[in-house]
């Protein structure tokens, strides 16, 4: 049993993309510890280089799972279920809509796809994006559309949950607790149609993610820990330094 397992394992990657997968996680987890800011965005852009994308996708589902329940347990309660109501249904069908692409579209135009969306982001948070603004309640449809194909896609939809629920709550504890249950139920929805799907079938993710999760976990208890301690301006310099040189990296590897 064992040792099939490791065939498996050692079909996908070697110690090597290991080791590079355990720093990726590492580093994500501490970012997102330190600023909330998603890991899968940050992460699979990087783990694409040596994993596959169905397994960066589904080992970090696993992941999102347990860190999410960790950091949005006594929150819950106090989310705006009138902003989730209006997301969900779009969402749903969004999340359909990529489940389908990622199980039948080739994987380089979807690197492309990958890449071209962490740039935007990158472009939209550094050059567009305003301390305040107001967005209306008419951006909730296409925003979660897109936002759930990208969640079924690649894990990394949060970007534009987060672009429409900040424009609509001012509250920052609020829009934190309700940010961690859209993710938190959409972390749901990509289990159950992944597993419908059969993305969570193969043997070697969950050993995968047994020998990663230590370094993801580690990653968010040391960014939690440095959180009050690092000033928040120059970590989300070096987040989106990182995050281009991931988007880039994705992009080129889908040429």
């Amino acid at each position: 049993m064992i040792g099939e397992l490791l065939g498996h394992l050692a079909a996908i990657t070697d110690l090597a993309g290991l080791a590079f997968a355990s720093g990726t996680l590492l580093v994500a987890y501490t970012i997102f510890g330190l600023t909330g800011f998603g890991s899968s965005i940050i992460a699979i852009p990087f783990l694409i280089q040596v994993l596959p994308l169905h397994t960066c996708v589904a080992v970090m589902l696993l992941f999102d799972l347990i860190v999410c329940s960790l950091l949005n347990f006594k929150e819950r309660h106090i989310a705006d279920k009138v902003e989730l109501k209006r997301i969900l249904p779009s969402l749903l069908v969004g999340a359909i809509g990529g489940i389908l692409l990622s199980l039948h579209a080739p994987k380089k135009p979807l690197f492309l796809l990958l890449g071209a969306f962490v740039i935007a982001m990158f472009v939209w948070s550094n050059f567009f994006n305003k301390k305040s603004y107001r967005i209306s309640s008419a951006f909730a449809p296409p925003l979660a559309f897109f936002g759930g194909a990208f969640t079924t896609l690649f894990g990394t939809g949060g970007p534009l949950y987060t672009i429409y629920l900040a424009g609509r709550i001012d509250e920052k504890r609020i829009l934190r607790a309700t940010l961690g249950a859209l993710i938190g139920m959409t972390a749901i929805i990509r289990l159950v149609m992944f597993s419908a799907g059969g993305l969570m079938s193969a043997p070697a993710i969950y050993l995968i993610a047994v020998i990663l999760f230590p370094f993801a976990l580690t990653g968010f208890l040391l960014g939690s820990l440095l959180h009050k301690k690092l000033d928040s301006r120059a970590v989300k310099k070096a987040v989106w330094i990182i995050l281009l040189i991931g988007g880039i990296s994705a992009f080129v590897k889908g040429i």
